[in-house]
C-alpha cells in the first residue's frame, strides 16, 4: 500500500514534464494515406500551430475523434491522417497518445472486418516507427494494438507475425535496457521534491530564480540543489512506468509470442533466434519456447 501511494505521487509529478516534454526532431517521414482516406483532401488543420497549448489541443482532437463515432469509418480513418502528420511535428509523446486513440477508435468500430482491423494496426505500426522519440510506456500501448492473425495466406501470415513478434520484442528489449532494478522508489533519497528551497540563509520562498540571490556561495548552493532535483524527476520520470507496467507487459508478451509461435507453418528456429537476439531474461525465453514446443508438437 505505501509504494502504491508514493508511486502515485511520483506519477503526478512527472505528469507535468509529461505533458509539455518536447522533441527537437520535426522532420520525420509522413504517413501515406490509406485507400479509405485517399479520397478525402487532407485539410491544414493541423499544418501550423495556434495559440492553444499542446495540451488543449490534445483535448480538442480527442473530443475530435469521439465525435467521428457517429460519422462514417472513411471520415475517421481521414482525420487519423491528418492527425498523426499534426502531431509529429508538435509533440512526441502527445503524438503516441494520439496515436493509440486512433487506433482504439479504429478498432472498436471495425468488429470482425479484417480490413479495418488491419487499418487499425497500420496507424499503430506507424506510430511504432518513430517509438525511439516517446517514451516506452506509450511503445506499449501501441504493441498492445496489434490483434490476432488478420493475413489469409500463409506466406503474408508468416510476415505478418515476424513484424509483430519484432515489435513485441523490440518493446521487451527496451524495457529490460532502461529500467534500473537499483532504483528503489521507496527511497526517499530517489524521490524529487515539489518545491526546491533556497539556502535557509537567504530566508526566500521556494520558486526564486537563482539570480535573485547575490551571494555567489549560496548561489551555487542552490543551484545544485535544484540540478539534483531535475536529476531525481528525470530518473522517477524514466523509471515510474517501467516499474509500474514492466511485469504487466513481459507477461503479455510471453502470451502473445507463444500465440503467435503456436500456429502453423511453425517456425520455432525463427522465435528461437529472436528470444535470443531481443530478450536478456534467460527463464523467459525458456518458458515461451517449451510453450511453443508443447504447442506444435
Amino acid at each position: 500500500m505505501l509504494q502504491t501511494i508514493i508511486l502515485m505521487a511520483v506519477s503526478n509529478l512527472v505528469l507535468l514534464a509529461l505533458i509539455t516534454r518536447r522533441s527537437n526532431d520535426t522532420t520525420p517521414k509522413a504517413a501515406t494515406p490509406s485507400v479509405f482516406a485517399s479520397k478525402h483532401k487532407i485539410d491544414s488543420f493541423g499544418s501550423s500551430l495556434t495559440q492553444k497549448s499542446a495540451g488543449d489541443q490534445f483535448e480538442e482532437d480527442d473530443r475530435r475523434l469521439i465525435e467521428m463515432r457517429s460519422r462514417p469509418m472513411d471520415e475517421l480513418l481521414a482525420l487519423a491522417v491528418q492527425m498523426e502528420i499534426k502531431w509529429r511535428r508538435i509533440d512526441w509523446n502527445q503524438y503516441a497518445r494520439i496515436m493509440i486513440r486512433v487506433s482504439s477508435e479504429i478498432s472498436n468500430r471495425s468488429g470482425n472486418d479484417a480490413l479495418f482491423r488491419k487499418e487499425s494496426e497500420r496507424f499503430a505500426r506507424i506510430a511504432l516507427s518513430h517509438s525511439a522519440l516517446f517514451l516506452w510506456e506509450h511503445q506499449a500501448d501501441l504493441v498492445r494494438a496489434l490483434g490476432s492473425r488478420v493475413s489469409p495466406a500463409d506466406d503474408q501470415w508468416l510476415r505478418e507475425r515476424r513484424e509483430k513478434a519484432g515489435l513485441w520484442l523490440r518493446a521487451w528489449q527496451r524495457l529490460e535496457k532502461e529500467f534500473d532494478p537499483t532504483f528503489d522508489i521507496n527511497d526517499r533519497k530517489n524521490r524529487p521534491s515539489m518545491r526546491v528551497f533556497p539556502p535557509d540563509e537567504t530566508r526566500l520562498p521556494a520558486g526564486t530564480p537563482p539570480s535573485a540571490i547575490k551571494n555567489p556561495k549560496l548561489r551555487a548552493q542552490y543551484e545544485a540543489a535544484i540540478a539534483e532535483n531535475q536529476r531525481k524527476t528525470k530518473k522517477a520520470f524514466q523509471q515510474f512506468p517501467l516499474i509500474r507496467g514492466g511485469p504487466a507487459f513481459k507477461a503479455r508478451a510471453e502470451h502473445v509470442l507463444v500465440y503467435l509461435y503456436s500456429q502453423p507453418p511453425f517456425r520455432n528456429t525463427e522465435l528461437k533466434r529472436y528470444l535470443e537476439t531481443y530478450v536478456r531474461d534467460g527463464a523467459a525465453r525458456e518458458r515461451i519456447l517449451a510453450a511453443v514446443d508443447r504447442n506444435t508438437k
